[in-house]
């Protein structure tokens, strides 16, 4: 027996709807890279060029699938249309399923063949192969010919086109974070929360945000990931599955209220305690009105609405977000004094100004009506004054 035939043999056992012949042909095809299509054409090739091989679940992803449109021409009642992807380094039938339209495939089997039956002289069918168990790399050919009413292969009939998968192992990353965190994995972000990828295996780039905002009082901090790594963004050498942690803290905001600076607003990890203190208990107040001597005068503190002791020291835990009012009392004693003092003054300084004007005003119109007979009565009284004698 020929090797051809026993090849033949073979396929016949792996896809009973094709004749022995027919496939002695159809893997002599393989063989023959010189062989021409005469009527039948492979046309609109789509292939998964390359895909990661999951070895627990032996799928791959994507899927290993193959679209292609069969032309046929000077075909003749009651012949089939025949397709198959063959592996060209042993030149069997792989593993998988096939599919076409319009016509259905005569037989379902565990190979990625598909024989149809021929409707008219001339036609196309589209014709889908689902590969299964690759390898790394995988050489195949995509074969399709005409069998007659007996299912013997028409040789001139032939046509094939050949391509390459490429397959790598998979494996898996997982990244776990809290809810609301979105994880990019080499530049593709996610939406939000933990993910798990299959990816093959080599340096992948993992990045996570710095800080999360929760709302405005609320947020969580990135502090390191579980295998002590600190920066938010780093690579990842996958040579094996890996789950990867990314710790993060709750921070609370503390808000202080105060007309005066007191330090130690600001952001806090959850559970930590925040002292506050006043320096003095006596603060000029800024601008003219400080110049002028109005200071503050500490009263107190408030948190959240509830008063607490009059020391100018306090002492916030951070359980929750918390909003501390510092009591300042304004003093403006001394400069109302300066203010009434200057005020008098000016009061007095203008009275004094007005009374003085209208004094000279007045000696002045007296003398200009009363000079002459001033004088003159004047003059005349005192030569009736008697002389005194010797």
């Amino acid at each position: 027996m020929s090797i051809a035939h026993q090849r033949g043999c073979l396929l016949q056992s792996r896809i009973l709807v094709f004749t022995i012949w027919g496939l002695i042909l159809l893997c002599a095809l393989i063989n023959s890279p010189n062989v021409r299509a005469q009527t039948t054409t492979i046309t609109n090739v789509t292939y998964t060029r390359s895909a990661l091989y999951d070895i627990d679940t032996e799928t791959t992803n994507p899927p290993l699938v193959l679209n292609a449109t069969v032309s046929y021409a000077e075909a003749k009642a009651g012949y089939y249309l025949a397709a198959g992807v063959f592996d060209l380094d042993d030149g069997n039938l792989v593993s998988g399923l096939g599919s076409s339209s319009p016509q259905s495939c005569a037989t379902t089997t565990q190979f990625a063949g598909c024989i149809m039956p021929i409707a008219s002289a001339a036609g196309s069918e589209r014709v889908q192969f689902l590969l299964s168990h690759p390898k790394g790399v995988w050489n195949l050919a995509l074969v399709a010919g005409i069998l007659d009413n007996e299912q013997n292969l028409i040789s001139t009939s032939s046509s094939d086109y050949t391509f390459t998968v490429v397959v790598h192992s998979a494996l898996t990353l997982e990244v776990d974070v809290p809810s609301g965190v979105a994880v990019s994995v080499d530049g593709v972000n996610g939406t939000g929360g933990s993910v798990q990828l299959v990816l093959a295996a080599g340096s992948h780039f993992v990045s996570v945000p710095g800080i999360v905002q929760i709302n405005d009082d609320t947020r969580i901090e990135f502090r390191n990931w579980s295998d002590g790594f600190t920066n938010a963004n780093r690579s990842v050498a996958l040579n094996h599955d890996i789950v990867l942690h990314a710790n993060y803290v709750t921070q609370y905001m503390l808000q202080v209220i105060s007309p005066v600076s007191v330090h130690g607003e600001g952001w806090y990890d959850t559970g930590s305690n925040v002292s506050l203190s006043v320096q003095s208990p006596i603060v000029p107040m800024s601008g003219f009105l400080g110049i002028l001597g109005a200071k503050w005068i500490f009263q107190g503190w408030t948190e959240d609405g509830h008063e607490l002791s009059g020391s100018t020291l306090d002492q916030v835990t951070m359980n929750s977000p918390h909003v501390v009012a510092v009591i300042w009392k304004a003093d403006y004693r001394l400069p109302l004094i300066i203010v009434t003092t200057l005020a008098i003054l000016l009061a007095l300084v203008i009275l004094y100004s007005r009374r003085r004007t209208q004094k000279r005003k007045r000696p002045r119109r007296g003398r200009s009506h009363r000079s002459a007979p001033s004088r003159r009565g004047t003059s005349k009284r005192l030569s009736n004054r008697p002389r005194p004698s010797n």
